[in-house]
């Protein structure tokens, strides 16, 4: 049964034969650059974004940052770890699968600073590897400008003791994107309240 917080009906094989009805071998890549361009199929991005901030109202007039990330990888993610820097998740959980073709929606409150991963393969014609996606954001009371960290990188990289003294530095790098080992991950963050921070996460030569 799929979580309440995700959003959108999953593109799979069947999905790809409906657009594209001749075609013989279906891959993973395919089924990535459909879900990338039906993000907005079916309202399903106006239905997340309702629902967080619904979520936003439910809490009250706390600082939180309102999350959206969307799955375009042509396989299904899975939460693979999240680490809070200051706040905590609110009253949704991080999910723990994102079909292709689905957006998650979630409440970061009491902070709010902190990174959510999700597990999935990359662009590979032999089968593909694991890579993590990393979605971090930075929006705490006493600094006005709201900052956003994505990358890429193996699983193995996060087992690191002191891997987050290195990752939130990055935060404030404001680094937007990355197109690396056959993945892409975009994020952005609004600087006015509500702030709504949005992710997606595909392949390589997909956007």
């Amino acid at each position: 049964m799929a979580a309440p917080n995700v959003f959108g009906e999953p593109v799979t094989d069947e999905t790809v034969r409906k657009y594209f009805a001749n075609k013989q071998v279906i891959t993973r890549k395919d089924r990535a650059y459909l879900a990338y361009n039906l993000r907005e199929a079916e309202r399903k991005n106006e239905k997340a974004d309702a629902y967080v901030l619904k979520l936003k109202e439910k809490y009250g007039d706390g600082i939180a940052t309102l999350v959206t990330i969307y799955n375009a990888t042509g396989d299904t993610l899975t939460y693979f770890r999240e680490h809070d820097f200051s706040g905590h998740i609110g009253e949704a959980p991080y999910p723990r699968q994102i079909q292709n073709g689905q957006w998650a929606a979630f409440l970061h409150v009491a902070g709010s600073s902190a990174a959510v991963l999700y597990r999935g393969l990359n662009y590979d014609e032999s089968g593909g590897e694991e890579y993590v996606w990393l979605h971090s954001w930075y929006n705490v009371p006493s600094n006005p400008k709201k900052y956003v960290y994505t990358e890429i990188r193996k699983p193995a990289h996060y087992d690191a003791g002191d891997i987050w003294n290195w990752v939130y530095p990055l935060i404030k790098s404001d680094s937007y994107k990355e197109t690396s080992f056959g993945c892409y991950s975009g994020a952005s963050i609004t600087q006015n309240n509500p702030y709504k921070y949005s992710g997606t996460m595909t392949l390589q030569f997909v956007p």
